[in-house]
């Protein structure tokens, strides 16, 4: 359920996670998963689909978000501004952000959108997930976009793990020296909660962290 608490916003789930009010209703899970759903896509890979404008840097107007949805899919004729900008504030990835009635997704994209408007990274180190049989390959030459238009990493190794667990049950990690590529000037961006985005870093910034570590952690997970 997301739902609205007059003192601390917007929250997912019974009650606010601060106060313990159960707040004001504003859709079931159920049409949050399938309005999440249609953001994530619009916003990240298909905006034509809509007939939506997104700009160079990925925003949409979110009024025009709307009355695009109500108009191009059944059963969402009640949705307001307040619905996409609550599903967006209280997103757990911090997958999107809000701004001046614009919407946009910070990451994921299969589109090419300019990023560089985002914070720069704040940590010293990155992970990254890889199969046993690409690991030798990506060690030699470097880690590129594969399916999105960005590099996705990390900001630890559990949720590197969590990550790779998508595509295969044993991920290998691979830890990149944020400390030395960003002084090597390369432009490495905080995107979500745990996910930073750069176009490309090459393999002198790469090692692999040792298996038993990555058991260790598993096992907390």
């Amino acid at each position: 359920m997301l739902a609205e608490c007059k003192d601390h916003g917007y929250f997912r789930g019974e009650s606010c996670s601060v106060c313990k009010e159960k707040g004001k209703f504003l859709m079931t899970d159920k049409e949050l998963n399938s309005l999440g759903r249609i953001m994530a896509g619009v916003l990240r890979h298909f905006p034509e689909k809509l007939g939506v404008m997104i700009d160079g840097h990925g925003w949409i107007d979110i009024s025009e978000f709307v009355e695009a949805i109500g108009v191009s899919r059944s059963g969402f004729h009640w949705i307001r501004n307040h619905h996409i900008e609550a599903i967006a504030l209280s997103d757990p990835k911090g997958r999107y952000q809000i701004d001046g009635g614009m919407v946009r997704a910070t990451y994921g994209h299969t589109i090419d959108v300019d990023l560089d408007d985002l914070p720069p990274a704040d940590v010293d180190e990155f992970f990254y997930p890889v199969t046993e049989e690409e690991i030798d390959i990506i060690l030699e030459g470097g880690l590129n976009p594969i399916d999105r238009k960005k590099v996705h990493l990390s900001g630890s190794i559990e949720k590197a793990i969590e990550a790779g667990r998508v595509r295969t049950e044993e991920p290998l990690i691979l830890r990149i020296d944020g400390a030395k590529a960003l002084k090597a000037g390369i432009k490495i961006y905080h995107a979500g909660k745990d996910v930073y985005i750069t176009d490309r870093i090459d393999a002198e910034y790469l090692s692999k962290v040792d298996e038993s570590k990555i058991k260790e952690l598993e096992e907390k997970i």
